[in-house]
């Protein structure tokens, strides 16, 4: 079984991997093995790996931008068989998704929330021959679906905290890092209430405990950007609460980013 991925790109928008596989049944020859190839398969994916925005409002209300995972199947048949389903198995415990391929080529599907899946997919001729990917426990790729969230404020009288949602509870893992940038701004309002006021920012983890924390002292008319990083986070629902000492004209530009990056599934078995 001879197997080649091409996987070189990275898009922010979307990723496209092709793989052209060779299928074959192999017959034992002493040392030696004479194989027999039924299935040329070639897949194009775009979606693989993306992210998911997540826009918050003061209220915790929230408007997702989700983006779809496509499989394009386009396998030929080394032995002149008709190929009779092109299926995918989206790995977030969703049912099995086929289509004949008289129908179409090309399955979409699309993922809720943020994580890593484990995609299963492939394609069955009418002599019961069959691709499938993986092919081993050691080339088995997660579907990749990072978060960014997301909150903004203009002239507001007190900052709002950003509520960040657990990963999909499908997901294979947790989130291999977490990413704080966060930007308060004192403007100008009427003399009598423009003042400095001491901004703190607090992250707190799923279990409840202050992880870190930061206070800053921002004059009339300046604006403060705090940053954190943090790899191999507990998995769970974050929040990063922001308060202020002084009733001023807050503008607010926090975002924090739950990442996933050539996440592979710790396979055991």
């Amino acid at each position: 079984m001879k197997h080649l991925v091409e996987s070189a790109m990275r898009p922010i928008v979307s990723l496209l991997i092709v793989i052209n596989i060779f299928m074959a049944g192999c017959i034992g020859l002493g040392n030696f093995e004479e194989w027999e190839e039924n299935i040329y398969p070639m897949y194009g994916m775009t979606g693989w790996e993306m992210v998911h925005h997540f826009e918050k409002d003061e209220n915790n209300q929230t408007t997702e931008t989700l983006t779809e995972l496509e499989i394009e199947y386009n396998p030929e048949s080394a032995v002149d068989a008709e190929f009779v389903e092109f299926w995918l198995i989206p790995g977030d415990n969703s049912e099995r998704l086929s289509i004949d391929p008289k129908q179409g080529n090309t399955i979409p599907y699309m993922y809720s929330g943020y994580g890593a899946f484990m995609a299963e997919f492939g394609v069955i001729d009418s002599l019961g021959n069959e691709d499938t990917i993986p092919r081993t426990k050691y080339d088995w790729p997660a579907v990749i679906r990072s978060a960014q969230f997301y909150l903004n404020q203009t002239q507001a009288s007190e900052p709002a905290d950003l509520f960040v949602d657990a990963p999909n509870p499908n997901s294979v893992g947790s989130p291999e890092r977490i990413i704080v940038e966060s930007t308060i701004g004192n403007s100008f309002a009427l003399p009598l209430t423009s003042e400095p006021t001491d901004i703190t920012w607090s992250l707190i983890d799923p279990e409840g405990n202050v992880l870190e924390t930061h206070t800053e002292t921002i004059d009339v008319g300046d604006e403060y950007t705090w940053e954190f990083y943090l790899e191999s986070p507990m998995r769970g629902d974050w929040q990063l609460t922001i308060d202020s000492s002084a009733e001023v004209n807050i503008n607010q530009t926090t975002e924090i980013r739950m990442g996933y990056s050539g996440f592979m599934y710790d396979y055991e078995g």
